[in-house]
C-alpha cells in the first residue's frame, strides 16, 4: 500500500504543477485580451536624447518584438526537451519520466434484465490507481531528446543571430541619419551660396555690370537649391523614421527629433562609432565559419536531423513496459500487475517511410550547411568590397572638398569684379556642394559596411565613439 501512498502524494505535487501552469496561461490570455481586440494601450514616452551608437543598440536589443519572440523562442524549444525527457523509458538518464500514473473514480447503474425501461436500476461506486512504467524503448526517446537538444542550440544561436541582425539595423539607420543630416547641411550651404550669388548679381545690375537675364538665372539657380533643401529634410525624416522602427519605438512616443533630440553634426564633423578595418575577406571568412550564427544554425539543424534518423529507426523496434494498479468496486478491493512487449508487425510500411522521410531531411540538413556556408562567403566579399569602395571613395571626397573649396575661393572673389562668368560661379558652388555630400555618404557609407562585417563574421562590435574633424584632413 505504500506505493500507492507515494502515488497519491505524487499526484498532489503534480495538480500543483498544473495548477501554475493554468494560472499563467489565463493571465497571459488576460493579458493580450485587449491587444487582440486591437484596444491601443498607452504609450510609454521614450527619451534616447544624447545616446550613442552602443547605448541605442541595448535600447533595441531590449525592446525589439523580434529580439523578445527570439528568446520565447528558446524557451518553447527548452519546454519541448523538457516534455520529450517526460516521456523516457525507466533504463535511462532520467528515469522518473518513464512513470505514468492515473486515477479514476465513478459509479455506474443499469436496469434489471428483463424490467421496464423506467423501472429500478442498480449500479456501484468504482476507482482505479495505476501506475505504467516504460522498461526500455531501444533508444527511441534518446534520440529525440538528442535531437531536440540541437534544436534548443539552434534557437539560442537564432537568438544570438537576430541579435546581430539588431544592431546592424540599429547601426545602418542611426549612420544614415547622421548622414542625411549632414547632406541637409550641405544643401543649407549651397542655398546660402546661390542666395549670396543673387544679391551679388542684383548689385552688379544695379551698377550696369550685369543684365537682366544674369539675376534671372541666379533666382532659378536659388529655386533649385531650395528645392534641394526640401528634398534633402524630406530624407532626414525619412532616415529617423526609420531609426525609430530599428529601436522597437513606434509613433505614439513621439517623432524621432523629441525622442532621438539632435547630433550638432556640421559639415566638418563626422560621428564615427566603429572603427576602421583592413582585414581580408579570407582571414575573416576563417573566423566566420566558426562564429557565424547563420552557420551555426545550420549546423545544429544537421545533428537534429542526424538523430532524427536514429529515433527513426528505433521506432521500428518494440517497447518493453510494465504496469501495476489497484482497483475498488463495491465492496471488493483487487490488485494487478503485468510486464508488456509490444512491437508493430506491419502499419502499411508507415515506420519504414518515416525512416526514408528523416534519411532526407538529413541530406537537406547537410546541403543547408553548405549554402550557409556559401552564403558567408558572398556576404563576407560582399561586404570587404563595399568598406574598402568606401574608404577609397572618401580620401577621393576629401581631396575633392579641399580642391573644390579652393577653386569656390578662387572663382567668388573674381566674380565680384567681373572677372568671371555666372555661369563658371554656379559650376563652382554646385562642384563644391557635391563633393562635400561626397565625402559625407563615403565616411557614413563605410561606418554602415564595418556594421554589417560585424554582423555577417557574428563579432559584437567593439565601439570607438570619437568625432573627427574634416578640416585636419
Amino acid at each position: 500500500m505504500r506505493i500507492f501512498q507515494v502515488l497519491a502524494l505524487a499526484a498532489v505535487f503534480a495538480g500543483c504543477g498544473t495548477f501554475h501552469a493554468v494560472r499563467e496561461a489565463r493571465s497571459a490570455q488576460k493579458t493580450y485580451a485587449a491587444r487582440g481586440m486591437g484596444v491601443e494601450t498607452k504609450a510609454e514616452k521614450v527619451d534616447l536624447k544624447g545616446c550613442n551608437l552602443a547605448q541605442l543598440v541595448d535600447f533595441a536589443l531590449a525592446n525589439r518584438p523580434s529580439m523578445v519572440r527570439a528568446r520565447l523562442a528558446v524557451e518553447d524549444a527548452r519546454i519541448a526537451l523538457r516534455q520529450v525527457a517526460a516521456d523516457a523509458p525507466l533504463l535511462s538518464s532520467t528515469p522518473w519520466g518513464a512513470l505514468d500514473a492515473a486515477a479514476s473514480i465513478g459509479r455506474s447503474e443499469a436496469s434489471k434484465s428483463g424490467r421496464s425501461l423506467h423501472g429500478r436500476t442498480d449500479g456501484s461506486a468504482s476507482g482505479s490507481l495505476s501506475l505504467d512504467i516504460l522498461i526500455y524503448d531501444f533508444g527511441r526517446n534518446a534520440a529525440e531528446a538528442r535531437a531536440l537538444s540541437e534544436e534548443v542550440i539552434a534557437a539560442e544561436t537564432t537568438l544570438i543571430s537576430t541579435g546581430y541582425s539588431v544592431f546592424e539595423e540599429v547601426a545602418s539607420g542611426y549612420f544614415t541619419l547622421l548622414r542625411n543630416e549632414a547632406l541637409f547641411e550641405v544643401a543649407l550651404t549651397n542655398e546660402a551660396e546661390y542666395a549670396e550669388h543673387l544679391e551679388q548679381a542684383e548689385l552688379r545690375k544695379e551698377h550696369g555690370e550685369a543684365k537682366e537675364l544674369d539675376v534671372l538665372k541666379a533666382k532659378l539657380d536659388l529655386a533649385k537649391a531650395v528645392q534641394n533643401v526640401v528634398a534633402a529634410s524630406n530624407d532626414v525624416v525619412t532616415a529617423g523614421a526609420e531609426l525609430m522602427a530599428a529601436l522597437g519605438v513606434d509613433a505614439a512616443s513621439g517623432d524621432f527629433r523629441t525622442v532621438l533630440g539632435s547630433r550638432d553634426a556640421g559639415l566638418a564633423q563626422m560621428f564615427r562609432s566603429l572603427a576602421d578595418t583592413s582585414v581580408g575577406a579570407s582571414e575573416l571568412y576563417g573566423t566566420a565559419c566558426t562564429n557565424a550564427p547563420s552557420v551555426q544554425a545550420a549546423r545544429a539543424h544537421l545533428k537534429a536531423a542526424s538523430h532524427e534518423v536514429d529515433a527513426a529507426v528505433a521506432n521500428l523496434y518494440p517497447t518493453l513496459s510494465a504496469s501495476l494498479a489497484l482497483n475498488w468496486t463495491d465492496p471488493l478491493w483487487y490488485w494487478r500487475w503485468g510486464v508488456n512487449g509490444a512491437m508493430s508487425l506491419f502499419t502499411g510500411w508507415r515506420k519504414t517511410a518515416a525512416v526514408e522521410r528523416a534519411t532526407v531531411a538529413l541530406d537537406a540538413a547537410a546541403y543547408g550547411v553548405d549554402a550557409a556556408e556559401l552564403e558567408l562567403s558572398r556576404d563576407i566579399e560582399l561586404a570587404v568590397a563595399e568598406r574598402d569602395n568606401a574608404l577609397e571613395a572618401l580620401e577621393a571626397a576629401r581631396s575633392s572638398v579641399r580642391s573644390g573649396k579652393e577653386n569656390l575661393d578662387t572663382v567668388r572673389e573674381q566674380y565680384q569684379v567681373g572677372d568671371v562668368s555666372r555661369i563658371e560661379f554656379a559650376d563652382a558652388v554646385a562642384g563644391y556642394a557635391s563633393s562635400l555630400g561626397d565625402r559625407v555618404r563615403a565616411f557614413y557609407r563605410g561606418q554602415i559596411a564595418e556594421a554589417k562585417l560585424f554582423r555577417v563574421v557574428g563579432r559584437w562590435p567593439e565601439y570607438t565613439e570619437e568625432t573627427i574633424s574634416e578640416d585636419e584632413k
